[in-house]
């Protein structure tokens, strides 16, 4: 069904550069043993299940030219979708053959691949040459595509797989594709499609600005429920409008055309929005999609990360020379002074290994907001950690939590991250932390014991039967209440004792 859609291992000193992946990117891909090239745009940590719209380029243009005309990226980034930009062979469009139709779908499953694209929601649009394109699209495969947005060029219709959607734009002082003809030929596509014979106009075009140089004319009751729309814009040569101050923004009005349409029926979610200056974490259950947390690499360590069966896996391939050189983090936190804050998660591995934690600054000096960073031994089986820190530094609004896994590679999970404030624990002193309980396969050996200030103040030597007692032991080694640093050769864990 389609149609209309009605309104819905040791403590390491961190020192970290931002790095921020670029959203707009050149990518190939190969169709039929042929090296074919996009521009693609996608918001960052886009969430699973958006619209794409493909977008082509005139006769003699290329991508980028016409992502420059079209300026989609703000569109993009407030509603949540992807935009792909292709380039014809030589310049020019395939608009009699299938050579460019199989072009268009393999788009469609690579960014179906990449960013998990809703296939129900794929529209299709260009200008001259690449409108006349999207009309062929509409012909070839229009079981494929929920509507079309053509921009000065225009296309017959030809045995069509079903009613297409179309808000066709085109300037009456087109000296390249005559208005008059195109309009013509769009009213063949009124009549295949049995809209009523009657429009509606609206005269000057928004009618909330008077000196519009736009008018749209809109055939309703059309098979399947769809809409023809011619866009005029009086005076408009052969180019893309973007002149807002005295007509309309073409790219704003195709979306708010094409965004009411799908393949089936469905209504499009909105967006997520993530809300800034926040006191908990947003989206700690990765419930289906990563929006609010960042993968960042640095140095020569390599990651990737996605949320798998409502978890999110890390997949280091690469190692760093410092833990935080890959880390999963997330920003816009509001820890205020004074305040106590737990935070936990869950985490398992595909092996042993550690894990580093931190509370931190979002922006350079990068300053850690606990004592000391924190380490968690992580195994196969998932287990929920957890610690408890007092923020003694200013308020922040714009504060981190950082899970730092830059130190060996394989795959790690993580899921049902929180931070929530809670009074002062009846065990906490004036260091302003409390250890979490420790999950340690091993940790035997001879051990220097330290105070927060970094003074070594004794050793303990640990056997591994002592390792789920490790406040006991300390106790009946002398050491009274207070925090510790127990460090040995590849290993820092914090201990509370409590009299």
């Amino acid at each position: 069904m389609f149609g209309k859609i009605f309104k819905a291992r040791c403590v390491l000193s961190l020192a970290v550069l931002a790095s921020f992946a670029t959203s707009s990117f050149a990518d190939n891909i190969n169709v039929n043993g042929t090296n074919r090239t996009m521009n693609v745009y996608a918001p960052k940590n886009i969430e699973k299940g958006r619209p794409l719209i493909i977008q082509m380029h005139g006769m003699n243009q290329d991508a980028p030219y016409q992502q420059n005309a079209a300026k989609w990226e703000p569109i993009a980034d407030t509603a949540r979708f992807v935009v792909v930009f292709p380039n014809g062979q030589n310049k020019a469009w395939d608009i009699g053959g299938d050579k460019d139709i199989n072009f268009i779908k393999a788009i469609i499953n690579e960014m179906y691949n990449k960013y998990g694209i809703d296939k129900n929601r794929v529209y299709v649009s260009g200008f001259s040459m690449g409108g006349m394109m999207s009309y062929h699209v509409a012909n070839k495969m229009g079981d494929q595509i929920a509507a079309i947005a053509p921009v000065s060029g225009g296309g017959g219709v030809n045995s069509p797989k079903r009613a297409m959607p179309i808000m066709h734009t085109h300037g009456t002082t087109d000296d390249v594709v005559n208005y008059n003809s195109t309009v013509n030929t769009l009213k063949g596509w009124v009549s295949a499609q049995k809209c009523s014979s009657s429009s509606k106009v609206t005269k000057p075009y928004p009618s909330s600005k008077p000196g519009s140089a736009a008018s749209l004319e809109v055939w309703s009751g059309c098979k399947d429920n769809v809409e023809v729309r011619l866009l005029t814009i009086a005076g408009k040569g052969h180019w893309y409008s973007m002149d807002e101050a005295v007509s309309v923004n073409t790219s704003v009005e195709i979306w708010n055309f094409v965004k009411n349409y799908s393949l089936d029926g469905s209504s499009l979610p909105p967006p997520i929005v993530v809300p800034t200056d926040r006191d908990s974490i947003f989206n700690g259950g990765f419930d289906s999609t990563d929006v609010a947390w960042t993968l960042q690499t640095h140095g020569s360590a390599a990651a990737t990360g996605d949320v798998k069966n409502g978890k999110y896996e890390l997949d280091i391939s690469a190692v760093g020379t410092e833990n935080y050189q890959v880390q999963v983090i997330q920003h816009d936190l509001h820890l205020e002074k004074n305040q106590w804050y737990e935070v936990s998660f869950d985490a398992s591995a595909n092996g042993t290994r550690t894990l580093e934690v931190n509370v931190e600054q979002h922006t350079d000096p990068w300053a850690s907001y606990l004592k000391e960073k924190l380490n968690f031994e992580i195994g196969k089986e998932s287990k929920n950690f957890k610690f408890n820190f007092q923020m003694t530094a200013a308020t922040d609004k714009d504060s981190r939590l950082s899970f730092n896994a830059g130190s060996s590679t394989g795959t790690l999970y993580l899921d049902n991250v929180k931070l929530k404030k809670i009074a002062e624990p009846a065990d906490a002193d004036k260091t302003g932390l409390v250890a979490a309980p420790l999950h340690l396969k091993s940790a035997s050996g001879k051990y220097g014991v330290y105070n927060l200030a970094g003074k070594r103040i004794g050793f303990v030597e640990i056997i591994e039967n002592d390792v789920p007692n490790l406040q006991r032991t300390l106790q009946n080694a002398g050491f009274g209440k207070g925090v510790y640093i127990l460090r040995c050769q590849n290993r820092s864990l914090m201990v509370p004792v409590a009299r």
